[in-house]
């Protein structure tokens, strides 16, 4: 007899390696350790999280007043579910959503399965990195037909966009401002940390299994005034979760707020993650600019070297980054982590930069443009579909989104038309050892009818 994946998990979780990945809880140092004594269902004595009693409102009312939002809820499916009840709170089918071009897919997908349209903001780039910088301005982009913009803030690197830019020129139009802030939970922790979106935006969602100690799937929703439909929001929550959540994972996410309520821990992680940058820009390492200072990204890439590359070589020496892609890894480092874990990391690196033989610098590559029309993804996932092979896809319609994972930003939408120029950039990716989704063994899946 065997069980497979829990051998396999198993097997990773003895081998003891360093974690600067999610969850913030570091294979379980931060969590309490009574927790899988509450995998309970709905009773009396529990009450039920869709629709609480006493207890779960009172941990919503606490989660409410840590981050100063008018209403909270925590949810045991993860961002994604914040993402799809938020998103069918504020646009109904057949509306048109504005959204930030480094948009999560998830975003895409629930535009797919609601009828709803989606146009994208162009965002600020960072060309050395190839990475996004947010969004500073929005009201460039609102058209009459808007019925709610989206952004994510911070992205993947730990760089915020301008939302309290955003949300006054969204309010000024009467159309609520929806933020994606998954990997900014702890932002409420300390003031060394940007402000929390939840301050200005209409509807928020944070992942606390990102750099909180809570378990994977524990996230917060919170809802501000009264442009985004709030009845209708607690029912999506409803449809897109199991009517069965986890009391585990909720009870993770209700003590990770405890947690960070002290600010102590927090900060003393910020002056070490600022020392840690230092460290390594002494070492040669290269670090895009970024608003949280606990994302720490940096890279190699004046001796040659990938970040995928990169990534591989701390992994041999049993550390474990976030991602990477072609110019450099992304860390997280939580409390959780302890000082002899980033010191690890900090002579990993300087061995790795030591031992490598010097390469040609990395060429530079242009992130392709992003798609500047209205899609309707719904018509193309529920379309005939076919396999193509990447090469035969140009002039195609995507059934799927095609996106580097991590960080999950579509290069190629659902309903979006396949162009040359993208297929060389997914092509380059590949080529240089980066992981796609939405391509299967050279394939990607179109709708029927060539365009």
């Amino acid at each position: 007899m065997s069980s497979p994946l829990y051998e396999r998990i198993g097997d990773y979780a003895r081998r003891n390696r360093i974690s600067f990945a999610m969850p913030g809880h570091k294979g379980g140092a931060g969590l309490k350790k009574d927790l899988l004594s509450l995998d309970v269902t709905e009773l009396d004595g529990t009450e039920d999280l869709h629709h609480g009693g006493e207890y779960v409102t009172e941990a919503r009312r606490l989660l409410s007043r840590l981050y100063g939002s008018g209403d909270s809820y925590i949810l045991t499916g993860g961002s994604t579910a914040a993402v799809q009840s938020m998103i069918c709170g504020a646009v109904a089918p057949g509306g048109l959503l504005l959204a930030s071009a480094d948009c999560h897919q998830s975003v895409v997908n629930a535009c797919a399965v609601m009828g709803i349209r989606i146009r994208f903001i162009p965002t600020l780039f960072d060309k050395d990195f190839c990475i996004p910088r947010g969004v500073s301005s929005v009201a460039e982009y609102i058209t009459d037909d808007t019925d709610a913009v989206m952004l994510v803030s911070p992205n993947y690197y730990g760089i915020c966009s301008d939302i309290k830019t955003a949300a006054r020129e969204c309010h000024a139009r009467h159309i609520p401002l929806l933020v994606d802030e998954a990997h900014g939970a702890h932002f409420a922790a300390s003031a060394l940390f940007p402000e929390t979106a939840v301050k200005y935006a209409d509807a928020v969602c944070h992942s606390a299994h990102k750099t909180l100690n809570a378990l994977t799937g524990a996230a917060y929703l919170h809802i501000n005034g009264a442009l985004i439909d709030t009845q209708r929001t607690r029912a999506a929550l409803s449809v897109f979760q199991s009517s069965s959540p986890s009391y585990v994972i909720a009870s993770s996410a209700d003590t990770a707020r405890e947690d960070i309520e002290d600010a102590r821990a927090w900060e003393e992680n910020y002056a070490r993650c600022a020392v840690l940058r230092k460290n390594l820009s002494e070492l040669g390492a290269d670090m895009p600019d970024n608003d949280d200072m606990t994302r720490v990204v940096f890279g190699l890439p004046r001796i040659g070297m990938t970040g995928f590359e990169l990534n591989a070589a701390l992994s041999e020496r049993g550390i474990d980054t976030e991602m990477a892609d072609l110019y450099s890894v992304v860390t997280i480092i939580t409390p959780s982590n302890t000082q002899d874990e980033v010191d690890a990391l900090r002579f990993a690196v300087a061995d790795i930069a030591v031992g490598t033989e010097k390469k040609p610098p990395l060429p530079h590559i242009d992130a392709p443009p992003i798609c500047g029309k209205t899609l309707d993804p719904s018509a193309a996932f529920f379309a005939e579909r076919e396999q193509v092979k990447l090469s035969d896809a140009s002039g195609r319609v995507s059934c799927v989104n095609v996106a580097p994972y991590p960080p999950g930003i579509p290069i190629i939408t659902i309903g979006e038309t396949v162009t040359d120029e993208k297929l060389d950039y997914i092509k380059h990716i590949l080529g240089y050892g980066g992981a796609v989704t939405g391509v299967d063994n050279g394939e990607i899946t179109v709708t029927g009818t060539k365009k």
